[in-house]
Formats: structure tokens, sequence, C-alpha cells
């Protein structure tokens, strides 16, 4: 046996251990990409479980003004947020700078929409509308069908 053989398995041996090396981080990278992931899942989850909307009034205000003024109440036991909260007549977006009045318990100074809390807004409409939908930002949502005041 001369130095090319034991030359070759040194070589081999130091490109064997690069390339477990090399796996070994991109296989680690992955798993733990996998892991943040599940756990980021697992917290909407949680939140989405713990979010609960209830709309208590949808009325319609057809003389003159046309407006729809819903009250959604905040049920769950996690702080919503006003921005991340939309409102849907007859299934189509109100966008929030389009809304007429908005506030939490007469506050429309807080993004913040803490348990127990009710979320008042109004929106202006062209017709009678029949539904209205409150979805919150982690998707749980609310229909109510709307009155005639």
């Amino acid at each position: 046996m001369g130095f090319s053989v034991s030359g070759s398995a040194a070589i081999l041996f130091i490109a064997a251990f690069v390339c477990v090396g090399i796996l070994y981080s991109a296989a680690y990278n992955g798993y733990e990409r996998v892991q943040d992931a599940d756990d980021s899942h697992g917290e909407q989850m949680l939140e989405q479980r713990n979010t609960a909307v209830n709309v208590t009034d949808a009325k319609y205000n057809a003389s003159g003004n046309e407006y729809v003024a819903v009250n959604v109440t905040n049920t769950g036991s996690t702080t919503l947020s006003v921005n991340d909260t939309d409102v849907l007549v007859d299934g189509e977006f109100q966008p929030r700078d389009g809304y007429v009045d908005w506030n939490v318990e007469g506050k429309s100074d807080t993004t913040l929409w803490l348990p127990g809390e009710t979320y008042n807004v109004t929106v202006a409409v062209d017709s009678e509308p029949d539904r209205v939908k409150v979805v919150t930002g982690s998707g749980v949502t609310d229909i109510e069908a709307v009155e005639v005041a």
C-alpha cells in the first residue's frame, strides 16, 4: 500500500465528512422552518378558538340617509384589532375609509376591541341590504339579517 491509497482514502473521508456536514445543516434548517410554521399555526388555531363575535344588531335606516348600523360584541377571550375587522354588506366588502362612523364603546381613537366590548360601525349603502357579515382578523365570522328601522 503506497501513499496513493492512503491519500485517496483521506480525500474520500474528508469529502464524506463535508457532505454529511452540508446535508445535516440543510436538513436541520428545514426541520426548524417546519417547526416554526407548526408553532405559528398552533398559535393561530388557539387564537381562533378563543375568538368569538356576535352581531347583536344590524339596522338599515331608509329615511333619507340609507345607512346600515352594525353592533358587534366581542364574546371571546381575545383582544381583537379594529383594523383587522372587516364588514361585508350583502357579500360586498366595505372599505374601512368608507365607514360613515365607527367606535368601540363610544371611543373612536382606539384600535383595540377588548372582550365584552361592542364595536359599532355605520356604513353607507345604496339600497336596502339583506344581511351583514363581520369578519375578524383570525377569520371568525358572524352573520346577521338586516332589520329596517
